[in-house]
């Protein structure tokens, strides 16, 4: 017998949502911008009502990178900029408004309701959706994907999953009162329950590990989104996704986007010339400088989703594998300096205030760096010594039984501010007698080929959320997800290849809390505990910078809400 449906889209569903100020100090007395994030705006896009949209034409979105894997689930899928195409041409059961409150994609999902204990979720299914091959979306889609998603096929270590949370305690998938109802059961409640299927693949692409692994590299060979039919030219560069004919829901108002690949250093520059209406511009000073007063080209301003740091590589047998050796090193290195060299150059606040897994739009946004995030070198020197790393001479690497101190700080090119930030680690670790070297490496080749495999010691980028929750980030926090095919743990999306009990204990409670309250003490509580491991160190919450055409509306700064595609347009 199946228990009844309680309530619909819920909890903690407001916890993060719900409007308060940054509570943990303004900005540096010294810095020219004397904003809080309190002042800031929680979204700017233009927004602007359908019936004043243009029908057609094409939106021409610079990125960064090219990236190799769309199928998000797999461990290098797990980018950005990945993220953004596929959910232009994939299916959503819910999306999210600017508060971060979640609600059923009725192009997809009709209604969404959990039991009163949160262990039976229900969803109706839109008859409408298909896929691109004409097949019906079913229960059995939803089905495959929390099967193979979850870990919980015989065959699971020849997918390469890079986060199994919340789908692994679905322990049962079944088919409600016709196919287009399906019925999951939990093992115990999952409150985030709305950021699952996030993205949905067909159920043949989740149930062969070869078409998990390899059928979304570079190809999307099946769709089902306001956009599709997508197109990818490897010598250009480019992704296009055109207008799904299709399509059942409200037409997309572009007839393409076009997303064009620069190095960062290149897209202020073709974005001034008319080649490109949008990119995120950030905290790129230069392009900042260039655009600012540029014709044809607006700003927005608003709190992003994402938080620049700070990220040691502390897997077993690495060079920074002692937390002793990390927190030494964090103590070594002046965080707000790095941030003002950064912000100060796009007049955006220099507040210190900065939580991993709350934005300073969310209810209980604090900072718990005390202890761990100061600028100490004096501490920093006695840390290491104590840890047995000792220096010779001033102006010597230290060593430890016979190996030095020396870190690989590896940085993508095209990125001025990482390659700054890098340049300011090395001379204050000097100070403390650690050696860097930085590499600086082919932005495409950097996560693929160096941060994803743990082929680096240090470096600096950016964790970026599309839902409101804080249990998002476990994936870059916990683990193992499994064990490979030689027997090693498999650390999924967790590139600091290590992680404790306590850290895996506290995520897995704070994704069962319903109250806003307990949920977001639960979220300080964790981000304590990762300071204490000095895990992903934050720098500074990112800026909600993007520079866009003033024609174009339904894009840019989101802050905490999803993009609708088809909602993208040019004004009349």
């Amino acid at each position: 017998m199946r228990i009844r449906r309680a309530a619909k889209v819920g909890a903690p569903l407001v916890a993060l949502a719900l409007m308060a100020g940054a509570c943990g100090g303004g900005g540096d007395e010294g810095s020219e911008n004397k904003e809080t994030l309190a002042d800031i705006p929680a979204i700017d896009i233009n927004k602007t009502d359908r019936s004043e949209l243009k029908d057609g034409g094409t939106f021409h979105w610079g990125i960064n990178e090219y990236p190799p894997q769309y199928q998000v689930h797999h461990t290098q899928g797990n980018l950005a900029n990945a993220e953004r195409i596929a959910s232009a041409v994939l299916p959503q059961a819910h999306y999210f408004d600017k508060s971060g409150e979640p609600h059923p994609d009725k192009d997809y999902v009709l209604s969404s309701e959990i039991s009163e204990d949160g262990t039976e979720l229900t969803f109706e299914l839109n008859p409408d959706a298909v896929w691109s091959t004409g097949d019906s979306i079913t229960w059995e889609d939803y089905a495959a994907q929390a099967e193979t998603v979850g870990g919980h096929r015989d065959n699971t270590d020849k997918f390469d999953i890079g986060d199994t949370t919340g789908y692994e305690r679905i322990t049962d998938v079944e088919k409600g009162e016709s196919k287009f109802e399906v019925v999951f059961t939990f093992k115990k409640p999952f409150a985030e329950w709305p950021r699952l299927f996030d993205a949905l693949y067909p159920k043949r692409y989740m149930e062969d590990p070869k078409k998990f692994n390899e059928a979304y590299k570079k190809a999307f060979p099946v769709t089902a989104g306001p956009f599709g039919d997508v197109e990818f030219d490897d010598t250009a560069q480019t992704v296009t996704v055109n207008r799904n004919e299709d399509w059942w829901g409200d037409p997309a108002k572009l007839d393409s986007i076009v997303y064009h690949t620069y190095g960062n250093d290149a897209l202020a520059g073709v974005m001034n010339n008319g080649e490109i209406d949008g990119f995120y511009l950030g905290y790129d000073a230069a392009a900042y400088d260039q655009l600012k007063d540029a014709d044809g080209v607006r700003l927005t301003k608003a709190i992003d989703n994402a938080y620049r740091h700070m990220t040691f590589n502390g897997g077993e047998g690495r060079l920074l594998s002692d937390v002793k050796v990390r927190n030494a090193l964090v103590h070594a290195i002046d965080r707000s300096q790095m941030a003002k060299a950064t912000l100060s150059g796009v007049n955006w606040t220099t507040d210190p205030t900065v939580n991993r897994l709350l934005r300073s739009t969310q209810t209980g946004f604090q900072d718990n760096s005390e202890g761990y995030g100061e600028y100490d070198p004096e501490k920093a020197a006695e840390m290491l010594d104590k840890a047995g790393w000792t220096q010779e001479a001033e102006g010597k690497v230290r060593t430890k039984d016979g190996e030095k101190l020396q870190l690989e700080w590896v940085i993508p090119s095209d990125l001025q501010n990482t390659a700054d930030e890098a340049e300011i680690a090395k001379a204050q670790l000097k100070e403390v007698g650690v050696g860097v070297n930085i590499k600086t490496v082919p932005i495409n080749s950097f996560f693929p080929e160096y941060i994803v495999p743990g082929n680096y010691d240090a470096t600096t980028f950016v964790y970026s959320s599309t839902n409101p929750y804080a249990g998002y980030y476990a994936e870059n926090f916990t683990g193992p997800v499994g064990e490979t095919e030689d027997g090693e743990p498999n650390w999924g999306n967790n590139l600091h290849f290590f992680t404790t009990d306590e850290i895996n204990a506290a995520f897995e409670e704070l994704s069962t809390l319903t109250d806003p309250q307990e949920y977001a003490a639960k979220a300080n509580e964790i981000d304590r505990l990762l300071w204490e491991q000095s895990m992903a160190v934050p720098l500074f919450q990112r800026p909600g910078l993007y520079a866009v055409s003033p024609d174009i509306a339904n894009w840019g700064a989101n802050g905490l809400a999803s993009i609708h595609y088809e909602d993208i347009g040019i004004t009349k």
